[in-house]
């Protein structure tokens, strides 16, 4: 408008100088004609300002009324775009918002100062500056939220002071765009993703020997309709593949319900009624969300194989790449009689070593007398096949040095014990590594040597986690054994050379036994005895073994001193050692041992400084109670009734509470088991 105004004011004055000067001209010919002229000339001066004056003034005032309705459709665009928008500064608090933003929030944003409030996990440090987008749940819907930094501005010449102040500040902008519909509509989606599985029926054989006909069907036929009754719940597709063997598939959804409930399908499984009143029982194992339909029921079948080889009567679920999860496992492994599987695994130990330069054999650190005398029953068959044989042994315990003052005494034994350093260098690609009592690669005695070759067999009763040994080339493990002795016992019966063992070899091998199934009273079945009878025969020294076991006068001091401040909360007893003693770690199994023969002691737990830093533990139990799950939820695993863990950047008081409070919840579920029975 300004500039039209210029324009009309410079023809107003163009047009004045052109009259003035005819007038003057016309003054000079005829001053009564110029007096008349200047009349009319101010005449029509006067009528034509007024009109375009007033046609000026109607002009501004359209104007003005189109810019106004401009400026109110601008805003009212603004406010009620269909996005939420919100503006911020450099506090995280809200300096603008349109009526979008007020209806899209829980809120009221007008009492809210920071966006934060509404978005706790937003961190304005981090996208301070910057431009881009994150997605959000806020209540429940989910918002993909654009964010736009406004850098201050450079040019701050308005006439308010206060406008001035904002333009020197810098903002952020948030544009909300909705998009719970397609989040809701992925999330069925993924919900409707196919998970793998496999189930397999334990124990059949056991259960049906002896039966008839008839029976063997009735049983077999009421597993068979609990085990496709429980899938087709979920409306899931189920074959078996062989008589006692299901391939199963479900949605993602479906799995995850199984998980929540805790697979009752084993419980119902378990509580069929047999003729010989002998528990059937099924292990699972299933995997979803890795990758490939391929990879995906490769995992199952691992998952499967995890399950088995802890012992059966559980489920071992996969959820993405890395994390595995266990169901059940509560029920004690049932012995297995036949010694098949002993047989072939000796042959092909036998092959394995013709094929191999030297024999390396580890334990797991700190070695009890399993660890120990496993090993060197592996190494009485390796030097019966002629061949380089070293058990790595780590730091001397007193259980090692006690053997090892045998040796002397004994041909052969004068270099069978290295260190893990000289082990790393006698390793080899073409190197027979044999990891005894232990299945995880990080508790091995020289985990370098371990890696250094791929030809490894592993021997082991413990029941397996879900860190094995990498690809070993034989697994012999056997969760209802009593010992690693006692499995490498019936390896040596039946190894294709003969095996003459000596007193140190039998004596060994014997006190492996005998400690790990507390002198023949846990975990020991008919194949337990047979074994420790073949050891007799060979010339297990009974007052070795004695002396093996003899303890310090200031050892049973300390026992005493632990036993005497030990706590029993809910049928548990917990204490812990000194800080400081030496071979802490034995004097912890021991007093475990001592706590679980308590009378009203179902579960021990002993902790324990490690030379290293942190806390180990050592757990018992009588039976009912599993404590390898209750060590496993603290990094740890083992056997059902011999446990333990080590739990690092702790305090013994914080190591304390953690083991009772995993504890207590184990026992609160499995009194809640019982008394749902």
């Amino acid at each position: 408008m300004k500039s039209g105004q210029r324009v009309f004011h410079v023809i107003a004055r163009t047009m004045f100088v052109v009259v003035v000067l005819l007038l003057l001209v016309i003054l000079w010919l005829n001053w009564c004609l110029a007096i008349l002229g200047l009349i009319i000339v101010v005449g029509a001066y006067l009528y034509s300002y007024r009109t375009i004056h007033q046609q000026y003034l109607r002009w501004m005032t359209q104007f003005d009324t189109l810019a106004k309705g401009v400026t109110q459709a601008s805003s009212f665009a603004l406010q009620n775009l269909p996005t939420a928008i919100a503006i911020i500064d450099d506090n995280g608090r809200l300096m603008w918002f349109n009526s979008v933003f007020r209806d899209w929030m829980d809120c009221d944003p007008d009492k809210t100062e920071r966006l934060t409030a509404l978005i706790p996990a937003l961190r304005l440090d981090k996208i301070w500056g910057k431009s881009g987008y994150f997605r959000q749940q806020i209540g429940d819907r989910y918002y993909r939220i654009i964010y736009k930094y406004i850098e201050p501005s450079k040019r701050t010449h308005y006439d308010d002071e206060e406008a001035n102040a904002l333009a020197a500040e810098a903002f952020t902008a948030f544009y909300f765009d909705d998009i719970t519909e397609t989040e809701n509509l992925c999330k069925r989606a993924e919900e409707a993703t196919p998970a793998f599985g496999f189930i397999t029926m334990d124990n059949i054989e056991d259960v049906t020997k002896g039966l008839s006909d008839i029976e063997y069907t009735n049983l077999w036929a009421e597993m068979n309709n609990v085990i496709v009754g429980a899938i087709d719940a979920y409306d899931g597709f189920i074959r078996n593949y062989s008589e006692d063997a299901y391939f199963f598939c479900v949605s993602k959804s479906g799995l995850a319900d199984m998980m929540l409930n805790k697979f009752p399908i084993l419980e119902k499984i378990h509580n069929l009624p047999t003729a010989k009143r002998i528990a059937p029982t099924i292990s699972i194992g299933a995997a979803s969300g890795t990758g490939s339909l391929r990879a995906m029921s490769e995992k199952a079948r691992s998952g499967l194989e995890l399950a088995l080889g802890r012992g059966g009567d559980q489920a071992c679920i996969y959820i993405g790449e890395e994390d595995v999860q266990f169901f059940g496992g509560r029920t004690q492994g049932s012995e297995k009689n036949t010694r098949v599987r002993a047989r072939v695994v000796s042959q092909a130990l036998k092959e394995l070593m013709d094929d191999s330069s030297n024999v390396i054999i580890m334990g797991h650190e700190r070695e009890d007398y399993d660890s120990i005398g496993g090993a060197i029953g592996v190494a009485a068959m390796a030097k019966a096949n002629g061949m380089d044989v070293h058990i790595a042994v780590s730091d001397q315990t007193i259980a090692i040095k006690k053997l090892s003052d045998l040796f002397p005494t004994a041909p052969g034994f004068e270099h069978l014990l290295i260190s893990p350093e000289e082990a790393e260098k006698l390793t080899t690609e073409n190197t027979l590594v044999f990891v005894v009592d232990v299945h995880r690669p990080d508790m091995v005695a020289a985990p370098k040597a371990l890696d250094k070759t791929k030809r490894r067999v592993v021997i082991d009763h413990h029941r397996r986690s879900s860190d094995f040994v990498e690809q070993p080339l034989l697994t012999y493990l056997e969760p209802a054994s009593s010992s690693t002795s006692e499995l490498v016992t019936e390896l040596v019966q039946y190894f294709a050379e003969p095996i003459t063992l000596n007193v140190v070899e039998a004596s060994a091998l014997y006190a492996g036994i005998v400690v790990d199934t507390k002198n023949f009273s846990i975990q020991t079945g008919s194949r337990t005895f047979d074994a420790a009878s073949f050891l007799r025969r060979s010339g297990a020294d009974i007052s070795i073994v004695r002396h093996l076991f003899m303890d310090t006068f200031d050892s049973v001091q300390v026992r005493a001193g632990m036993m005497a401040k030990a706590e029993r909360i809910d049928g548990m007893a917990f204490t812990d050692c000194p800080d400081g003693l030496q071979n802490a770690s034995i004097l912890a199994a021991q007093t475990a041992d001592l706590l679980i023969m308590v009378e009203g002691v179902e579960a021990s737990f002993v902790l324990y400084h490690l030379v290293d830093g942190g806390i180990g533990v050592s757990a018992r139990s009588q039976g009912l109670m599993n404590v390898q799950l209750v060590m496993e939820a603290l990094g740890g695993g083992g056997h059902r009734t011999v446990a333990g863990a080590q739990l690092k950047d702790m305090t013994m008081t914080e190591a304390k509470g953690a083991v009772m409070e995993t504890a207590r919840k184990a026992m609160a579920e499995l009194k809640k088991e019982e008394a749902d029975k």
